[in-house]
């Protein structure tokens, strides 16, 4: 940890050296790439070189003699454990943004910079209008701090992409793509500019490795109203042999040459379509006249989240196989867990993690996970995006709450659920908190809702059995997730934040409930789910998770009969659907699981 400590501070100190240097007064520093995406290759975790901070949302600002973290509710144990308050401060991302710390700031005539390549739109504006208020200066620089001061900075990837066609997607991507054209023509614009890795790959019918567990190509794209596509990307991203791509009618660019691309296409007289959540500001500045960008979110984001056929068909599939990973796993657990903790080796969080990706990999279509897996045992799972390493790597006693959230990518779709297993029966108190976690997991996966409905509307309804209780949980209650893509896919979600999009059938989302006492444990059960419509055209939705919930914590006379019913039929189908791909010797455990309340 002392090692760690004078790392943090002579990077901070290297820093505050830049900032002199240049005249300037402070830096933000993003978690975000040029893509503004959450998960980001090894050469852009520019938030972590600065602060040691890895999670996957946050914003650090450092000054001449400040530090400041910015993260939200998953985060708030995690930045306290990684980043010292001898260096650091802390702020809630949402509640008390980097915006309005500008607002307040005393100081006057003070220059903060940053990148314009890794801020978007909307925060731009807002941090400029704070800094307006409190009288000091926004600046952009044409050089990244960090990458300046980053040594031993990692190459980015050049793994070649790879085909993804209708035969996986269903779709011809010519067909997406004049789709897309035909919804830019009816808003008006003439070229909209694309920076999502995940709409780009299915725009384009693509796949890739740029990023470890999303398989997509890290590149820029423009299209025009007729449907014509700039795809700027590493030249040795594209083989030369294109015979098994989509790429009629593509046209292959430097990534270099996009912002002069977007430039000269406004001087055209071209009106630009920007999703300004997204898009960097930078964007905004090559554009230059404010009347020639149409402000909206991409075309392609909404289209891509309403999977179609083949989609849905896939991602049921390789639910199930995932569902036979987590029987297996769920075993050997049960099998091993007492026994092993009588001996000098004991199961860790280490260990359950490369466990579930080994029982994964014996599923047909399996590629990889789709995101660290979060094994936390005890203090860890109270953490809710903990990262397991060999630091902090616990043993796990039967004592213990175990806490196990991951996913896969396979050939055919994403998965990704959340179980919490005890191995002996827990004090009253946890059985109380995980029982209202799975009442409110119970009440929004049972709901049915009429069209017009978002997400924020559908929150307070996991939230309610918890909420009964004086407790609550601070992260989203569920989030889209896409086709063998980002398991975090946009913009369908559900949380107390207002998210103006509406739940339409064929969309993916997940429901997660969770309760979290920190230093003790962590609950989270979680499932995805697909929007449906029934006959009277009100939506629902519909399991795609095929694992079994833990029972042993629930408290039976705290559930009514729908709920007891609920969960009655959803383990008679899993196991209608698991026992046929589970190996024989599992079969009585796969029971067992799924035996009715």
């Amino acid at each position: 940890m002392l090692k760690q400590f004078s790392l943090q501070k002579e990077r901070l100190d290297a820093i505050r050296g830049a900032l002199k240097s240049q005249g300037l007064d402070g830096f933000i520093i993003p978690r975000f790439d040029a893509h503004m995406a959450e998960y980001i290759a090894p050469c852009d975790k520019r938030l972590q070189w600065a602060t040691g901070f890895s999670g996957s949302a946050g914003v650090a600002l450092v000054t001449l003699d400040q530090a400041i973290m910015f993260v939200d509710g998953r985060y708030t144990v995690q930045v306290r454990e990684q980043c010292p308050d001898e260096l650091f401060q802390y702020r809630h991302l949402h509640d008390e943004p980097l915006k309005d710390w500008f607002a307040k700031c005393p100081d006057r005539n003070k220059t903060f910079a940053f990148d314009p390549m890794h801020i978007p739109f909307t925060w731009h504006a807002d941090f400029k209008a704070s800094l307006k208020a409190s009288h000091n200066f926004l600046v952009a620089t044409e050089n990244n701090i960090i990458d300046q001061l980053w040594d031993d900075q990692p190459a980015s990837s050049d793994v070649p992409a790879r085909p993804f066609g209708e035969a996986f997607c269903g779709e011809h991507s010519n067909a997406k793509r004049q789709r897309i054209a035909k919804l830019l023509q009816e808003s008006g614009a003439d070229l909209l500019v694309e920076n999502q890795p995940d709409n780009i790959a299915w725009l384009l019918n693509i796949r890739g490795d740029d990023i470890a567990y999303n398989p997509f190509v890290n590149s820029l794209l423009t299209l025009d109203k007729s449907g014509e596509v700039n795809w700027f990307v590493d030249q040795q991203k594209v083989p030369q042999d294109r015979s098994d791509f989509e790429l009629d009618g593509v046209n292959i660019r430097a990534p270099q040459s996009f912002l002069a691309a977007v430039e000269q296409a406004a001087a055209a007289g071209q009106n630009i379509s920007c999703d300004p959540a997204m898009l960097p500001v930078a964007v905004k500045f090559a554009v230059g006249d404010d009347e020639k960008i149409t402000l909206q979110p991409s075309p392609a984001t909404l289209a891509k989240a309403q999977k179609n056929t083949v989609e849905l068909a896939g991602m049921r599939d390789c639910h199930i196989r995932d569902g036979v990973a987590w029987v297996k796993l769920e075993h050997w657990l049960n099998q091993n867990i007492a026994i092993r903790a009588k001996t000098e080796n004991p199961i860790t969080e280490l260990e359950v993690a490369q466990k579930i990706e080994e029982f994964r990999g014996e599923a047909a279509g399996y590629e990889q996970l789709s995101f660290d897996v979060i094994s936390g045992s005890g203090p860890n799972g109270a953490m809710c995006h903990y990262k397991v390493n060999q630091e902090s790597n616990r043993p796990i006693t039967p004592t213990d709450v175990y806490l196990h959230d991951s996913g896969g990518q396979f050939i055919n779709g994403t998965t990704d659920a959340t179980r919490t297993y005890v191995f002996e029966q827990p004090e009253r108190e946890f059985c109380e908190n995980y029982t209202a976690v799975l009442k409110g997991f119970i009440a929004l996966a049972k709901v049915r809702f009429p069209a017009k409905t978002y997400g924020h509307h559908l929150d307070a309804i996991a939230r309610a059995p918890l909420w009964s209780l004086g407790k609550d949980y601070d992260h989203g209650t569920g989030h889209g997730v896409g086709h063998n893509l980002s398991v975090h896919e946009q913009p369908q979600r559900i949380g107390r934040a207002i998210n103006e999009i509406e739940l339409v059938s064929g969309m993916v989302l997940s429901i997660e409930p969770g309760f979290y006492v920190a230093g003790e444990y962590g609950i989270r059960i979680e499932n995805l789910f697909e929007v449906t419509k029934s006959s009277d055209g009100y939506l629902q939705f519909e399991t795609l998770s095929m694992i079994p919930i833990g029972l042993g914590p629930v408290l039976r006379e705290k559930l009514n009969g729908d709920e007891i019913s609920w969960l009655n039929a959803y383990h008679e189908l899993v196991h209608e659907k698991l026992a046929p791909m589970t190996p024989n010797e599992l079969l009585p455990a796969l029971k067992a699981a799924t035996a009715p309340l």
